[in-house]
């Protein structure tokens, strides 16, 4: 896998000199249980890790009952670890119990924390071999087989983090959404494995196109989705263009067949200015793809400002297939 392709929230352990303590070659993880993607790791720093609504912290957590500063976990030179209420709405619970605020309590390998009613965390100790194997099977729920991008679960449940963090910043975001033209046609004519070697040069063609924080992910069947921090519209259009125009020139050999094929794209952006919520975004691109195909496929279309009417979406490029 490429380095585009790292999961970003799931970190490297650290390795251990053979100066290090037994301790020291271990590393703390909160794991997700409940309020989040399961089984996401949350690498705990060797000084203190704040976790809270607010992208502010280190680790930013999606949930309403969640207050924007809400806990802080430390961990000191010898490996011991504390947890501490920042004075939190709706409480900090170990093993259920509520903890008094801005008390520090010890906490160990196996414990529960709960922010608010609706975030789960277990805290584990792992030396690197576990980690990377508790790594390999976190991977396994968030990617998609076949293609080795994320899967709809993992885009949707990282998409409203990455949105909140852009609009934090004073960043935009673009929705792309990207559909293999006449895919049910190459799948009756050649076969699924022809079937399946397109979309696996599809999805190449995506992540060559695209940075290491770009968010790629297979949304279901022969349809790719992308979420791209950029400054603009034009940006945005750009980098679809870079797409299509890189799978229209792929050649798909596979099982004795060599054969083209092409892409349709939606592109929808919210700029810092005008934040918009990312399922209007994704709506508004689902719409400008529909109108892509209307079109003659292998054209990419970008929608006006996601909620408005189709007319008002307007074209970018249009391309008389192939």
């Amino acid at each position: 896998m490429d380095a585009k392709s790292n999961t970003l929230f799931c970190q490297s352990p650290v390795v251990a000199s053979r100066s290090e303590s037994p301790a020291a070659r271990h590393s703390y993880y909160l794991i997700v249980i409940r309020g989040g993607m399961p089984g996401t790791m949350l690498r705990l720093g060797s000084d203190e890790t704040t976790l809270g609504r607010s992208t502010e912290n280190t680790y930013a957590l999606d949930d309403l009952t969640v207050s924007r500063r809400h806990a802080i976990v430390r961990i000191d030179a010898g490996g011991l670890a504390t947890v501490t209420d920042e004075g939190s709405t709706n409480g900090t619970f170990l093993n259920g119990n509520r903890l008094k605020a801005f008390r520090p309590v010890d906490i160990d390998d196996g414990d529960r924390l709960q922010l608010g009613s609706g975030v789960v965390l277990k805290l584990v100790r792992l030396d690197a071999s576990d980690a990377s194997f508790q790594r390999e099977l976190f991977e396994r729920t968030i990617r998609d087989g076949l293609t080795g991008v994320y899967n709809r679960a993992y885009f949707l449940d990282q998409v409203g983090a990455l949105s909140a963090r852009l609009e934090a910043e004073g960043s935009g975001l673009a929705i792309l959404m990207i559909d293999v033209d006449h895919f049910k046609r190459i799948n009756d004519r050649y076969g699924h494995l022809v079937g399946d070697s397109v979309l696996r040069e599809v999805s190449c063609v995506i992540r060559e196109a695209t940075r290491a924080e770009d968010l790629v992910a297979r949304y279901g069947g022969e349809e790719f989705i992308v979420a791209l921090p950029v400054g603009s519209a034009d940006v945005a259009a750009g980098r679809a263009e870079r797409i299509r125009a890189g799978v229209a020139a792929r050649r798909i050999r596979a099982a004795g067949v060599d054969a083209g094929v092409t892409v349709s794209i939606g592109v929808a952006y919210g700029p810092s200015c005008w934040p918009v919520g990312e399922a209007s975004l994704i709506e508004a691109a689902d719409e400008a793809l529909y109108l892509a195909k209307a079109e003659g496929r292998n054209c990419i279309i970008l929608a006006g400002k996601p909620g408005s009417r189709s007319h008002e979406t307007q074209s970018v490029e249009i391309i008389t297939s192939l």
